[in-house]
């Protein structure tokens, strides 16, 4: 089901690009600065079409990527949820092409709201199934200790699971408050991913002493 949605989804990209192409102006946003302003553009021909181009390159690449794990066995003890999460990366891809092409008609709109609410979502969406990611060397907490003991893996992915809602919790709060949101936003992000790191490390240290 998750395989057809993520090709669905791809598809749906090149489609978005094809009929908003005559629609859009001749430079779309693409960086904005901490204040939400736009600080660089392209040209419509690169923004429209990179975007469902690169989501087709990420498909194929998530596609085989699992047969080049040492671990590739493992996938097939969590196939539903890397499925899933596979298929939220792709479709935030495809809410940012929308978000960027109704930026590019309507300059005048904010793009925190939209930014935050996206990755939100997908925070919350990874942290909900990351959980029950197994050992692999291409997606989760990869490090030596990690790779090495399953119970650390476990346990270092059940508390990266948490620090992800939290995360995405408040990237949500922010696409409402707006305060301060680089700095609360990021920071929830960074501490999202260096927190786990040092939570596995805690348990390496516990377990050798």
């Amino acid at each position: 089901m998750f395989k057809q949605a993520a090709f669905l989804l791809v598809l749906l990209s090149f489609l978005i690009s094809f009929f908003a192409y005559p629609h859009l102006p001749a430079q779309l946003p693409i960086h904005w600065n901490v204040y939400g302003q736009v600080d660089n553009q392209a040209p419509k021909t690169v923004v429209v079409w990179l975007t469902p181009v690169l989501m087709l390159a990420i498909f194929v690449l998530f596609s085989f990527l699992p047969q080049f794990d040492p671990k590739k066995k493992q996938y097939k003890l969590f196939d539903k949820e890397w499925r899933i999460i596979k298929t939220s990366i792709i479709a935030f891809f495809v809410y940012l092409q929308v978000v960027i092409f109704h930026l590019s008609l309507n300059p005048a709109v904010r793009i925190e709201p939209f930014m935050f609410t996206g990755l939100g979502v997908l925070f919350m969406v990874i942290g909900n199934f990351l959980s029950k990611i197994r050992q692999n060397y291409f997606i989760g907490v990869k490090l030596p200790w990690t790779l090495n003991n399953e119970d650390n893996w476990n346990k270092t992915h059940r508390f990266a699971a948490w620090c992800f809602v939290v995360a995405g919790l408040i990237s949500l709060l922010e696409a409402f408050f707006v305060f301060q949101s680089s700095v609360i936003v990021l920071g929830s992000l960074i501490l999202a991913v260096i927190l786990p790191i040092i939570y596995s490390f805690w348990l390496y240290q516990k377990n050798t002493n």
